[in-house]
């Protein structure tokens, strides 16, 4: 087996030694730690991405080449005006602003566009050169979001996991995008798209359904033959490499001689934070001179350590935040500072692994506030560190982070008020509460950690895809049909039943719309003239509506799922007109007037509400809202309430597809039987059929459906080869 992870850059550092000679530096974060430690048998890795440079020279890419095949990494080539307009221009100048709500940041230039869009089939090209039918594939983040779909695409047999390393925004932000249907339609390419978070699914679920209008049941994306998955894989570090570091003997001293240079007995607070606007830096700030403010009691007892990372400060609105973060903390310390004092530490760079462990320990809080994060491994690579459980979180609830480590003191980050009263909060903890809520946040990373986030999303790929292929063998296919129509034309007595809505006939957001087309009804005339035919319409709509679509031909009807049926031209009623409860009848109203876009529909035997037009997300509301305030007066009258394809129905049980099918089938025997449904009022009817009938279920697959049709619209061929119409 081999797994191909593509991201924007391979996991290394390529550096030339005085020979001229190329050495790889691997990359420590997070990504390339869990996938390393990948536990799957006989399991082959290979990278793609970035090398990190431009090389122009064919003998010097040869050479590079070589190096990094011996470590199964492949390089995709690109020009500095590539990565300028692709990276620096389209993934960081308008999705990542975008992705962390700074909606006013955005800088869009379509050109910045068309390379991006040039960068993911670049990215494609090379990766169709490797990769082969049976292998693994995880695309990794915003960078290649049009990726996936270019895979699904253009290798067949492979199985595509997607994972989005930043937040998801929500609908009102996505939508902003012209090319926002180009990206989600690029990610549903996947397999199996993954998120740190339930938040971000449920963002990209309502951005799927409002800008592609296509729906997501549970959570499954249902896109023509193609199913994709969603689900939330929370990322985590290396918890032993970072716990076991801090008790290392020559790590205790360490952070002895630390502490004595950064005051032996006051209180230090850490934030640890890459150059970005979305980190919340400058709100930190504030918070801490707030604080100081307010508690003159602390000055000189407590200081600010702030790491700050250098990133992209060639670009002017990180160089000018910059600028305002040395003016913010220039201001602080020339204002409160002494002899023997130091408000706030600043440090504009990086520390190795061994010094950044040390000062984790040392700091008595950790202040980690990004305004919007996707994650934060800070915040546990803190809490892994305190291993005598001394210590307390301070964390933004706007972190990914925050689901899990809710023992942490939880802020708004845009509220510099609650940043100096968590400072407060933080420092009088008595010693027994930080100790207990350090002790279970401990445990919740030390299983959720780096490894496991890795084994999971790649476990999980691999059992829906497995799933996938076994419900594809339901699917119609050459094979099975063949085999249906051979038995369809040795057969001399058939029972051909079809549902209509969604299976004969696609949805309308009007109902009333959805008469039947001329072909359908050229089917069903040509199908009925041959003597061997029991042909049978079995709807949840009122007989007068079936009777004047279908009332000249020579088919059998059964409304309102079994409450009426026309058998040899006669409409038989098995129950008379329902007077329906005042209650009822109230509650659905009130339902309709708060939910734009709903209706009500009267019949004679059933009433049925009607969501079609309403939007997915207060669909689902309202629809457990009614459920819940319809139970009791349902129960009182002996009623069922049945969730349909956008509806809810109110009906006697009595009544249902399944028993119209017992009922034909012990009226008469067949030696072929058909029945076609799309929606759970038809898994009576599908359950009904015997083991040698034909069950076929219309969209997604059923459990008690002998085979499925993905697309409503392949329903009249099949039809039409079935019949040699």
């Amino acid at each position: 087996m081999r797994i191909f992870i593509i991201s924007n850059r391979l996991p290394i550092k390529i550096i030339k030694d005085e020979n001229d000679e190329f050495q790889l530096v691997k990359s420590e974060g997070g990504l390339a730690t869990g996938l390393d430690s990948l536990n799957i048998p006989n399991m082959e890795r290979h990278w793609i991405g970035w090398p990190g440079m431009e090389v122009k020279e064919p003998r010097v890419r040869n050479k590079l080449n070589k190096t990094l095949d011996k470590y199964n990494y492949h390089p995709v080539y690109l020009s500095e005006k590539q990565i300028s307009q692709y990276y620096e221009g389209y993934s960081n100048s308008i999705l990542w602003p975008l992705f962390h709500y700074f909606y006013s940041f955005v800088e869009y230039d379509e050109r910045n566009w068309r390379t991006y869009k040039f960068v993911n089939e670049k990215f494609y090209e090379e990766a169709s050169k490797i990769i082969r039918s049976g292998d693994i594939v995880w695309v990794q983040d915003y960078h290649l979001m049009l990726l996936p779909k270019m895979l699904r695409d253009g290798i067949k047999n492979i199985k595509i996991g997607y994972f989005h390393h930043v937040p998801f925004p929500s609908y009102e932000l996505f939508r902003v995008l012209p090319e926002r249907a180009e990206l989600l339609s690029g990610l549903l390419g996947a397999d199996l798209i993954g998120f740190h978070t339930s938040d971000y699914m449920r963002h990209f679920a309502s951005a799927i359904y409002r800008v592609l209008k296509l729906n997501i049941r549970l959570d499954c994306v249902l896109q023509g033959h193609h199913k994709a998955y969603i689900n939330a894989f929370p990322m985590g570090i290396n918890y032993d490499m970072y716990h076991d570091a801090a008790l290392k003997p020559e790590m205790v001293e360490h952070v002895k001689e630390l502490k004595n240079n950064y005051g032996k007995d006051n209180k230090l607070i850490l934030s640890v934070n890459r150059l970005d606007y979305s980190k919340g830096i400058i709100h930190q700030i504030k918070g801490f001179h707030l604080f100081l403010k307010n508690h003159p009691e602390y000055r000189g007892k407590v200081s600010l350590m702030m790491i700050i990372v250098p990133s992209r400060d060639n670009v002017n609105k990180y160089a000018d935040l910059k600028k305002i973060i040395d003016e913010k903390i220039g201001s602080v310390n020339g204002k409160y500072s002494n002899v023997n004092w130091v408000p706030i530490y600043y440090f504009y760079h990086g520390f190795d692994f061994n010094d950044l462990i040390a000062i984790y320990s040392m700091a008595d809080i950790g202040l980690v506030a990004p305004l919007r994060d996707g994650m934060n491994l800070v915040s546990k690579e803190y809490v892994a560190v305190k291993g005598n459980g001394h210590g307390v979180l301070i964390l933004s609830e706007m972190a990914g982070a925050a689901a899990e480590l809710s023992d942490a003191i939880l802020i708004n980050p845009n509220d510099i008020k609650q940043i100096e009263n968590a400072i407060v909060k933080a420092i009088r903890m008595p010693v027994a509460e930080q100790e207990l809520r350090m002790k279970r946040m401990q445990l919740t990373i030390s299983r959720q950690t780096v490894d496991k986030w890795a084994s999971d999303f790649i476990t999980n790929l691999i059992y829906v895809c497995d799933q996938n292929s076994q419900m594809n063998n339901k699917e119609i296919n050459v094979s099975n049909s063949k085999q249906i129509h051979s038995s369809y034309k040795n057969a001399s007595h058939r029972l051909l039943v079809f549902d209509y809505d969604g299976t004969l006939s696609g949805f309308k957001n009007n109902p009333e719309e959805a008469y039947p087309e001329k072909e359908l009804l050229h089917f069903l005339k040509k199908a009925s003239t041959d003597k061997n035919n029991l042909i049978i319409i079995t709807s949840g709509r009122d007989k007068d509506t079936l009777e004047r679509w279908f009332g000249n031909l020579n088919i059998d009807l059964v409304a309102e799922h079994g409450a009426a049926y026309k058998e040899d031209g006669i409409w038989k009623e098995l129950i008379g007109n329902v007077e329906w409860d005042d209650e009822i009848i109230h509650i659905l109203n009130e339902f309709v007037d708060k939910t734009p876009g709903s209706r009500i529909e009267m019949k004679k035997t059933a009433l049925v509400w009607h969501f079609r037009s309403v939007d997915d997300w207060l669909a689902v509301l309202r629809e457990q809202q009614l459920i819940n305030a319809l139970i009791a007066p349902c129960n009182r009258h002996g009623l069922q309430m049945m969730r349909g394809n956008k509806i809810l129905e109110i009906k006697y049980p009595i009544y249902s597809k399944g028993n119209e099918i017992k009922r034909l089938l012990s009226k008469d025997r067949y030696d072929f039987i058909l029945a076609m449904g799309d929606d759970v009022t038809d898994e009576d009817m599908f359950m009904a059929v015997p083991k040698n009938g034909y069950s076929i279920k219309v969209g997604t697959t059923s459990d008690n459906a002998r085979y499925c049709i993905p697309l409503q619209t392949d329903v009249l061929p099949f039809l039409y080869h079935l019949c040699g119409i």
